[in-house]
């Protein structure tokens, strides 16, 4: 009934029973309940969501030079049904300050230079308010004055917490006088019970158009490298550069067997989270001037055979073309200051991986 997923107002069994036989509860006052007035239109609407939990956390360091730290919390998230709202995430680290040992007391070129390991599981659930629970609009129908309820979202009562199970490994150093410090870092993140929102067939007769679920796993692998050198530096002059690049590998491990196709995005087992999926063109006929597209050719039984070119957009065959993410990304900038006055300029960069032109694609668009 249209009290679900409204478990905040504590309605006993008794008192729920009284209200079987309406239509609206008096305990969720919204304008929308206000139905059944001729030519009025009202609405309003309210959300809650609440966190719960417990945190702890330690830290240790022997003579500056070896630390230690870990974590442990308890979350519960209203997002999810009773029984499915608690989860457990926690960390642990250790660092090695290497310069703070005997033998690197005569490397002088060596100014820091901190070894660091840690493991770490986070939780996730931003998936929107109640959406655990079946939810539904009421409509008036003033000709017969019947109302109707129609669903607006289909609930999943087993839904929960997705969890990231992240690994990293780095290195933080400054070299020549700090005047080149940086840091690299290493880094594979697990993903597992993913929030995604399944998509329901219209013959499932349900008027919602899917419902979330957690589905499948996936890991982000790679490498993160951050570098700043102080390149001239007086009294009233200094000069720095910085670059940042990062390599990041996606992969998806487990989608239950499935190959989920939405939008311009296809998700299947051994690819990534970031596969385009389109039409592909194949030029203009010189003869005609029409733009063509490829199509797939099918034998009886319905395996690719072959290809082809068709001038009819909708018959055209949608592809797997390729991943949109980057090989490496990252930013590079440098900055200059004197007596007070200061420069600086900042640039970001993006190679390999595939990208789809939007803006020349609508100047071409014949309207």
């Amino acid at each position: 009934n249209v009290m679900a997923g409204y478990e905040q107002y504590k309605l006993t069994e008794s008192s729920l029973s009284a209200y079987n036989d309406h239509l609206y509860s008096p305990f969720i006052p919204e304008l929308g309940n206000a139905h059944g007035t001729s030519k009025k239109d009202l609405g309003s609407s309210s959300t809650y969501y609440m966190t719960q939990g417990i945190f702890g956390q330690l830290q240790y360091d022997y003579k500056e030079t070896f630390f230690l730290s870990g974590s442990y919390r308890r979350d519960a998230s209203s997002c999810f049904a009773p029984g499915h709202r608690w989860g457990n995430f926690g960390s642990v680290g250790a660092a090695w300050q290497i310069t703070k040992m005997d033998f690197m007391k005569d490397i002088k070129w060596i100014n820091f230079l901190k070894l660091k390991l840690s493991y770490g599981i986070q939780g996730n659930d931003g998936v929107g308010y109640y959406t655990w629970a079946d939810r539904y609009t009421a409509s008036y129908n003033e000709e017969n004055g019947e109302y109707t309820l129609n669903m607006s979202q289909k609930g999943n009562e087993n839904l929960t917490w997705e969890s990231s199970k992240s690994w990293n490994l780095g290195l933080d150093f400054a070299l020549f006088n700090h005047h080149l410090n940086g840091s690299v870092e290493f880094y594979h993140r697990a993903t597992s019970d993913m929030l995604y929102f399944r998509s329901l067939p219209l013959s499932s007769g349900v008027s919602a158009s899917g419902y979330y679920d957690n589905i499948g796993s996936m890991y982000n692998r790679g490498v993160e490298i951050t570098l700043n050198a102080n390149i001239f530096r007086t009294r009233n002059f200094k000069w720095d550069l910085d670059l940042n690049l990062t390599h990041n590998a996606n992969k998806i491990t487990d989608l239950g067997g499935e190959e989920v196709r939405g939008g311009y995005n296809i998700l299947y087992e051994g690819g990534s989270a970031y596969q385009a999926y389109m039409l592909k063109y194949a030029g203009t006929d010189k003869t005609n001037g029409r733009a063509m597209y490829y199509k797939d050719v099918l034998d009886s039984e319905g395996k690719v055979v072959g290809q082809t070119t068709t001038y009819d957009i909708t018959a055209a065959t949608m592809y797997d073309c390729g991943s949109t993410l980057a090989k490496v990304a990252g930013g590079f900038g440098t900055s200059l200051s004197y007596k007070g006055f200061d420069l600086s300029a900042q640039f970001s960069y993006s190679l390999g991986g595939k990208m789809y032109d939007g803006v020349y694609q609508s100047l071409m668009h014949n309207g």
